[in-house]
């Protein structure tokens, strides 16, 4: 089986795996992209920044550079740490001598300070012998500001500054938005003379490796084919899923996990696994219809990485009461409860473990078992719910996920219940780690109540 397509990656060796060539290849992994890594330098570094950069010697860059370009058949190649001055001189020749269409990240200093191109020298050589021949450049707003001397502190100045930039050779600028002012993140890309911007939610922190993932998933982009401009918006949004969901492998910078977007999807199958076995368990127990709500029984479950209702999976249309039991009345599929969906979501908000959701109705019963099975029990009264919340579309299951987080010293319970309301029907909420986890609970508890009955 041969790969989608193969690209050369030249650049640092990361030892705490964050950035360079570890980011490079999981990037391109990430978009089934084969990556022949090339080492033009050896970093010592950790998460919490670079203490020594030595860049392996010239002829031996070539020589790792050439013999993987003639037995794989490369035309794209990413190129980021290089260092030296003659390092990049020998990367120019590379790609003028094979036909490389280069995606280059001018990485001029750490993200915590340290330089990574060797003195003046080595910044000339970059801009005036390899980003002339560079088919597209992605720095960020400093490395934007230092190789076009615009001052870049907005989205404006990024503009002038990637015209500059651009006027040095590249067909494609991107200046990367992480380090510009304003509410959203937005990159600036600039080709053919027109200029596109690709705004992001702005996340709280950078993460270690970042830039990496996106310039390599921009080359692995245009390699499978993408126009430009969808290769940019692309490469942004995976790297902002690799920022958004990072790794905490060390005591410094959290590192931007690139395979972020694989395991999203690889546990998409988990969580529908998890939500339909869930089912089976609450269609078997025939006392649950007894505890139906009029508006039916639902149970969800998110990914472990939800970006919205759309990760939460859930029962299209929710269980029914048919001939003395539950039964689905659809398909378990994500975004099938938007109401489910914003409960689990407000719970992970405190408590990631918690991904999983279901509804009965209330009954004191059902609560005293649950006290009794060992669960923190909490509840909250619809007439506090302040109007402003009220009034706003789906506010209420956050706002009374955060009442009893607060009553209960910060930790999200097991079991949130309402007496309803005007409209409301009275309601009683299990949340827990899976779906089959919650759908047992409910199981057990409903024998509980109903042996109590008689």
């Amino acid at each position: 089986m041969r790969p989608k397509a193969v690209v050369l990656a030249v650049a640092g060796l990361d030892p705490s795996g964050g950035a360079g060539l570890a980011a490079d290849v999981k990037a391109l992994a990430a978009l089934g992209i084969y990556c022949a890594p090339v080492v033009a330098a050896i970093t010592v570094q950790d998460t919490r920044g670079v203490k020594d950069v030595r860049p392996v010697k010239a002829e031996l860059l070539r020589a790792q550079a050439e013999t993987a370009v003639r037995d794989l058949g490369i035309r794209w190649a990413k190129v980021g740490v290089l260092y030296s001055a003659e390092n990049f001189r020998v990367m120019a020749e590379l790609a003028q001598e094979h036909g490389l269409k280069l995606v280059m990240d001018p990485v001029l200093r750490a993200g915590t300070g340290q330089p990574l191109v060797e003195g003046p020298e080595g910044l000339r050589a970059l801009k005036e012998r390899l980003l002339p021949l560079a088919f597209a450049i992605t720095p960020n707003a400093r490395e934007a500001e230092l190789l076009s001397g615009v001052p870049v502190k907005s989205l404006k100045d990024a503009e002038e500054a990637a015209r500059r930039l651009a006027e040095l050779g590249p067909e494609v600028v991107v200046v990367k938005g992480g380090h510009l002012s304003g509410q959203k993140a937005v990159d600036l890309l600039y080709h053919e003379g027109h200029v596109h911007l690709f705004p992001r939610e702005r996340l709280p922190a950078d993460a270690h490796g970042s830039g990496c993932a996106f310039s390599s998933a921009l080359a692995g982009y245009l390699a499978l084919g993408r126009e430009v401009p969808e290769a940019v918006r692309l490469a942004g949004e995976l790297a902002w899923r690799a920022i958004r969901w990072p790794l905490q492998v060390g005591s410094g910078r959290p590192v931007a996990d690139p395979m972020a977007v694989l395991a999203r999807e690889a546990e998409r199958f988990e969580v529908l696994a998890e939500v339909r076995k869930a089912v089976e368990l609450l269609e078997a127990e025939p006392g649950l219809a007894f505890f139906a709500p009029e508006v039916g029984t639902q149970v969800a479950m998110a990914t472990s990485r939800p970006e919205g209702p759309e990760d939460v999976a859930a029962v299209e249309g929710r269980l029914v009461k048919a001939r003395g039991r539950l039964r689905a009345a659809g398909p378990v599929w994500f975004g099938a409860s938007d109401h489910m969906a914003r409960l689990v979501l407000a719970a992970m908000r405190y408590d990631p473990g918690k991904r999983a959701a279901m509804n009965l109705r209330y009954d004191p019963r059902l609560v005293e078992a649950l006290k009794r099975m060992g669960l923190s029990v909490a509840s909250f009264d619809r007439a506090s719910e302040p109007p402003e919340v009220a009034a706003r579309e789906g506010a209420t299951l956050p706002w009374a996920v955060e009442s009893t987080v607060r009553a209960c010293g910060g930790r999200v319970p097991d079991v949130i219940y309402d007496l309803g309301g005007p409209g409301k029907e009275p309601m009683v909420r299990l949340l827990g780690r899976t779906a089959t986890e919650v759908a047992e609970r409910a199981v057990e508890t409903v024998r509980m109540a109903l042996r109590e009955e008689v």
